[in-house]
């Protein structure tokens, strides 16, 4: 009877190893294409397919393994997303941008951009006309450099009298 028990106990030891999942299938695409859509609740701000130090994270890792269980038990991957969100809440499951959230960054960058060259050709333009010829020429300017001019001459010739 003795041998029979030690039999049946490495038996069940062995069917348990083989049942038990691997890191490779928790690391599958299927897995990690679900887990990514899922934010991580222990804090670390990113999905549940992260590998954040110490790998695994035991919070992932445990979502990870029901992943699994629910895709092998033949659920979809929208029915999965829902178990969660009702399990944890609505804030887990990440909603992604939409179309006016993803053009956003790139109009402000195309924005950014026509405002440097923008500012860069005004500027240039200026040290150019600084360069090129100084000063436009202004009537009221000349007229108060002829006052002034003026006023020296007759200064000058009070000076020789």
């Amino acid at each position: 009877m003795r041998p029979f028990r030690t039999s049946l106990v490495l038996f069940a030891l062995f069917a348990g190893v083989c049942l038990a999942q691997s890191a490779e299938e928790l690391e599958s695409p299927a897995v990690n294409r679900i887990a990514t859509r899922l934010n991580c609740p222990c804090g670390c701000k990113t999905n549940m397919a992260c590998r954040m130090d110490p790998y695994p994270c035991r919070t992932c890792w445990e979502n990870k393994k029901k992943i699994l269980k629910m895709e092998q038990a033949g659920m979809s991957e929208q029915a999965i997303l829902a178990s969660f969100a009702s399990e944890m809440g609505p804030n887990t499951v990440v909603v992604p941008p939409g179309i006016l959230g993803s053009l956003s960054f790139y109009t402000a960058a195309a924005l950014g951009l026509i405002l440097v060259v923008f500012v860069i050709r005004k500027l240039s333009r200026k040290e150019a006309a600084v360069a090129g010829g100084g000063v436009p020429h202004d009537p009221l300017l000349d007229r108060y450099h002829d006052q002034i001019e003026k006023e020296r001459i007759e200064r000058e010739l009070d000076k020789l009298d």
